[in-house]
């Protein structure tokens, strides 16, 4: 049997959710399977640290891998996607909780480890 090594099921469900079922990136309507028409994102990339598969880490986007649609956008033109709170750097320390995204080019939230928006950064210990 193969090891699973992303979120769990009800972390993904809490992110589509969270989403309305629309791409983070562009805002239209996420259809079809995860793998071949859309993916999970990790802002951050898979660390090791216990919040990377966490909703707080994570966005649905278009796009089955790294180089296609939103999700290759996010991956391949970081100079952009990082701005936008899309890709996080580990080398800076950048805490998913407390980086903004750009929601659907519209709307600054932060993404909160129960899977919610919020319109202010959270409290988080130092």
């Amino acid at each position: 049997m193969a090891r699973r090594t992303g979120p769990s099921s009800a972390v993904v469900d809490a992110v589509l959710e969270r989403q309305d079922r629309d791409c983070a990136k562009c805002g239209e309507p996420l259809h079809g399977e995860r793998a071949v028409d859309w993916a999970i994102h990790h802002r951050r990339r898979r660390d090791g640290l216990p919040d990377s598969h966490q909703p707080q880490n994570l966005v649905a986007l278009h796009g089955a891998d790294n180089v296609t649609a939103c999700h290759g956008w996010a991956h391949q033109r970081r100079s952009e996607s990082q701005p936008e709170g899309f890709w996080l750097s580990r080398v800076a320390g950048e805490n998913p909780l407390t980086v903004p995204l750009l929601l659907s080019g519209e709307r600054w939230v932060y993404l909160t480890a129960d899977g919610r928006y919020s319109d202010e950064p959270p409290e988080v210990a130092a």
